[in-house]
């Protein structure tokens, strides 16, 4: 295994820096941040759901935090680890460019999320066809 990998297949680790790495930009955006946030967007790009601003800043730690015990609980193998890990830094990305859009910024985060999301479930498909040995 490789080192990106290796670092990969320890997801607690990257739990805790998804975690720490939302927690420390929500606190520093916060007091910027609108006090109704937009969370969801529609195919088209169209906002469809919003939250209130600490439910929108604590939500995706939370999140990240439930996705990491899940994973410890079901005594998942590293590719399951790897795959868990990639999909906590999609969900860093997608909350960075929610804070972004949310602060003014124009970002394309439809697109952006689906190729997260294409890249995440690549991976599952992998490491599921390797560990049924094809």
């Amino acid at each position: 295994m490789n080192r990106v990998l290796g670092l990969l297949a320890r997801q607690r680790l990257v739990a805790a820096v998804v975690v720490g790495a939302l927690l420390l930009l929500g606190a520093l955006l916060y007091p910027s941040l609108p006090e109704r946030m937009a969370i969801h967007w529609n195919a088209a790009g169209q906002v469809d759901g919003t939250a209130t601003k600490p439910v929108a800043v604590l939500s995706m730690p939370a999140i990240v935090v439930v996705v990491s015990l899940l994973l410890e609980l079901a005594g998942s193998d590293a590719g399951d680890r790897i795959v868990g890990s990639v999909a906590m830094l999609l969900l860093l990305v997608v909350q960075v460019a929610v804070f972004a859009v949310n602060l003014g910024v124009s970002v394309p985060i439809v697109p952006i999320a689906m190729a997260g999301a294409l890249v995440v479930v690549g991976l599952a498909v992998r490491f599921e066809r390797r560990s049924a040995g094809g």
